[in-house]
């Protein structure tokens, strides 16, 4: 028999109660709470089983707990826990004192470390160490973790291969039953993997980056890769899941190369095809001659690069892996390459004076006449011919006279007397000559960057270098014959640009101007040379001055009548005397434009075209000539030569598109 007792606690409480008459030491209880204050059901609790109780000030609220069973107090006793913990408390015990705290609290207390003899746990606060054999600790922890609340304490201990938590009994004996089915043992072994198509040096490099092999921490199984190139095959040291997670990514790189990968064929836009080959073989002979005496035999596949210039294409014959390299070395190869364009002016100034000073004299009578010259430039001696003339009725001898004296350059004075029996001439000559800048040649160059470009102007004389003649026993030679050399007599100029990658350009100028000064000579012609071979550095569009070739030539030369021209002072009549100085500068001035795209390529033709068409016009508009000005030809308007070149291009288009169709259709 039963006896039933109400308590009630406020107006929304009420706990039920029954207490055995045969059991009084068994006791139970019927519990049900309804929003009843936590501290009532704390101190309830405390009466029923006898425990003492510290409740921290932190817990406060309602408790709402609908039972239909009795339990005694042990159930009682866990019951409660499982209401501190829906409440967001813990029940950390220490003894028979029992203290309840927030959970976020609980972790800094010091918590029991045993788990009860309760199979199922319960809700109380512990801390637990649990030991692991065969797998890394930090390698399950991440699974763990979830599986823990936010106020629990989840750690990896690795030196001892261990596992730290601290949470309810209950849930600390699950995570034990799960670390028990995970943590089995497994077999190292050792295992060799041949391989039939890939190279065992790649394989194992490309599954050492994907697998980060290592000594294992704690109870981790340590995984190795070693390729072995003797035999074409990798080593694989670890458990059974690993060598079969390695086993199935070896299988998956051990596979045939396409067919086509081998050989490719390479059409370049800028650089010369036979220059890139060259490049390209030499950089392969040298990584040919690093990887002698290693066991790279399978990866030493021969490598070949062919150059075709009808196409100006590369024949490329590699492994995949060199392929890849050889064609990132083409695309830095083949680029777009800056032009230059050199505008030059060479400038010839030259500064002579030049003076003579020569006496004519002239003698005639009717029996016999005499005349003689002093001067050096070969008219005046002309004079006395035309003077002396034996026909004093015939004028035919003084136009002859007025037409040389008409023709010699400087001053003329004379004297004298021509009569019917007696003529006396006397004719005194001076000249002075001044010049001065003479522009050679105005040359336009347009050339790639480090390419020479060269302009020349002249011609092409030909040197004896030799002679010979065979005599073949007898005294008359036979067969003679010389050899000689042909050279460039002129102007020429020759430019090397160097773009820099700032806003400069190198120049390497070889400029020469040359002419021939005595063809007589026997042995040969003699040219005079001026040369100058510099290197400048100069912004872009900047204009440079080079040269200062200053040549200084004086003269002096007498020409004379035999002892009568060295009589002191009156020997002054019967002489003559030139004296020259010559002076020669050559100057060359430079600019030099960068152009990198086909715009500024376009300008500059359009206004050295356009400059050429000026000059036509200012032709025609000058006139006084004895055809007509409408013969003179014109080039069309820039305009008009551009839209002509499109139409050019565009027609050209269709018909090699037309032609492909019709390929296509065979």
């Amino acid at each position: 028999m039963k006896v039933c007792v109400q308590r009630l606690t406020g107006t929304l409480a009420a706990v039920l109660f029954c207490v055995s008459l045969n059991a009084w030491a068994q006791q139970t209880w019927t519990v049900n709470f309804k929003d009843t204050d936590i501290q009532e059901v704390i101190k309830f609790v405390a009466d029923a089983t006898g425990k003492t109780i510290l409740v921290d000030p932190k817990v406060r609220g309602q408790v709402r707990v609908i039972s239909q069973d009795a339990v005694n107090k042990e159930e009682l006793y866990e019951l409660f826990l499982s209401m501190m913990d829906v409440q967001g408390f813990t029940a950390v015990e220490n003894g028979n004192v029992v203290r309840i705290v927030p959970n976020r609290d609980a972790r800094s207390l010091p918590v029991p470390t045993d788990l009860g003899s309760n199979p199922l746990g319960d809700d109380t606060y512990v801390t637990q160490v649990l030991k692991l054999e065969n797998i890394s600790a930090s390698k399950v922890l991440p699974t763990l973790r979830p599986l823990v609340p936010q106020h629990g304490h989840l750690s990896a201990y690795d030196p001892s291969n261990a596992i730290i938590v601290t949470d309810t009994r209950s849930n600390i004996l699950r995570l034990k039953e799960i670390i028990s089915q995970i943590d089995q043992s497994s077999v190292v072994e050792t295992e060799l993997i041949e391989l039939e198509f890939a190279l065992a040096e790649d394989v194992a490099r490309a599954v050492t980056q994907i697998e980060k092999p290592g000594a294992g921490d704690g109870g981790q199984s340590e995984l190795t890769v070693v390729p072995d190139n003797r035999i074409n095959a990798v080593l694989v040291h670890g458990d059974d899941l690993q060598r079969e997670r390695i086993r199935q990514l070896v299988e998956r790189l051990d596979r045939p190369r396409t067919k086509d990968s081998n050989v490719r064929v390479v059409y370049l836009k800028y650089a010369k095809a036979e220059n890139v080959a060259q490049v390209l073989n030499g950089v392969m002979q040298n990584i040919a001659r690093s990887e002698e005496g290693g066991n790279n035999n399978a990866r030493r596949q021969e490598t070949n690069v062919q150059a075709d210039e009808d196409t100006n294409s590369l024949l490329i014959t590699a492994n995949s892996d060199t392929m890849e390299s050889l064609l990132a070395v083409i695309d830095s190869l083949d680029i777009r390459r800056a032009q230059v364009l050199v505008e030059a002016i060479i400038v010839e100034v030259e500064d002579t004076d030049g003076r003579e000073l020569g006496i004519q004299w002239m003698y005639r009578d009717d029996k016999r006449g005499f005349g003689s010259s002093t001067t050096g430039s070969g008219q005046l001696g002309a004079i006395g011919v035309g003077a002396l003339d034996n026909n004093d009725d015939n004028d035919n001898g003084l136009v002859s006279l007025a037409g040389t004296l008409s023709q010699t350059q400087g001053q003329i004075f004379g004297i004298g007397r021509l009569g019917e029996r007696t003529d006396f001439l006397g004719i005194l000559n001076m000249l002075q000559e001044n010049s001065s800048t003479n522009i050679l040649s105005t040359p336009n160059l347009l050339t790639t960057d480090n390419h020479t470009a060269s302009i020349s102007v002249g011609q092409n004389v030909p040197f004896a270098t030799g002679s010979y003649a065979s005599t073949g026993g007898n005294s008359n030679p036979g067969n003679p014959f010389r050899t000689i050399e042909r050279r460039d007599v002129g102007i020429l100029l020759e430019v090397t640009p160097h773009v820099n990658a700032g806003d400069s350009v190198v120049l390497d100028i070889s400029q020469e101007v040359s002419s021939l000064s005595n063809l007589n000579n026997s042995d040969g012609p003699i040219t005079n040379q001026r040369k100058l071979e510099t290197q400048v550095l100069a912004a872009n569009g900047e204009t440079v001055v080079l040269g200062g070739l200053i040549e200084e030539e004086i003269q002096t030369s007498v020409q004379k009548v035999p002892f009568l021209g060295d009589v002191p002072i009156m020997g002054r009549l019967f002489r003559n005397q030139v004296d020259s100085l010559s002076k020669t500068n050559l100057l060359v001035f430079i600019r030099a434009t960068v152009i990198e795209d086909d715009q500024l390529l376009k300008g500059a033709t359009a206004e050295k075209y356009k400059a050429l068409r000026e000059q036509q016009e200012n032709r025609r508009r000058a006139g006084g000539m004895l055809f007509s000005t409408d013969d003179i030809p014109m080039l069309p308007e820039w305009q008009e030569k551009v839209d002509d070149a499109e139409r050019i291009r565009m027609m050209s288009e269709e018909r090699e598109d037309d032609q492909a169709d019709e390929a296509e259709e065979e």
